[in-house]
């Protein structure tokens, strides 16, 4: 599971690749996992884009709000 992200991103050394390729081909689980990880990747990826920072003071007051309202 900590390899995933490395693993997508290609920052792992060659032979830590070649072992995490090879146990993707036997473990189910884990490749159920790294796919949940590119679904994330990829959902998070297209949502809105963040707001400026000039409404970030706006936005946590918001929040704040919402929280007390609770």
């Amino acid at each position: 599971a900590e390899l995933a992200t490395p693993y997508l991103d290609g920052a792992l050394p060659l032979t830590t690749r070649l072992a995490a390729w090879c146990h993707l081909r036997l473990c189910e689980a884990c490749r159920n996992y790294l796919d949940q990880v590119r679904r994330t990747i990829r959902l998070l990826g297209s949502g809105p884009p963040p707001p400026p920072p000039e409404n970030e003071s706006e936005i946590m007051a918001l929040l704040a709000a919402a929280q007390r309202d609770r």
